[in-house]
């Protein structure tokens, strides 16, 4: 996991006697995978960044149909 856990605040401080009491603990493992499945509440700024995605998607969109109905236009 290197210099960041889910369980411990400081896990570089469990590695002190070489061996981390999280390391391959089937215990910890289901609880994480039990963690990972729970529904997961979305910050303000992953909200902002879903509208902001799909409001720059929905101006892709627009400004491609814009430039195709000019081009016919033109012909």
């Amino acid at each position: 996991m290197g210099d960041h856990c889910w369980v411990f605040a400081f896990p570089r401080l469990q590695w002190n006697r070489k061996k981390c009491p999280g390391f391959e603990n089937e215990e910890l493992y289901r609880r994480f995978i039990k963690w990972q499945e729970a529904p997961q509440v979305k910050t303000r700024k992953q909200l902002r960044q879903e509208i902001f995605r799909s409001a720059s998607q929905a101006r892709r969109l627009h400004y491609s149909r814009k430039q195709s109905a000019q081009r016919c236009r033109k012909k």
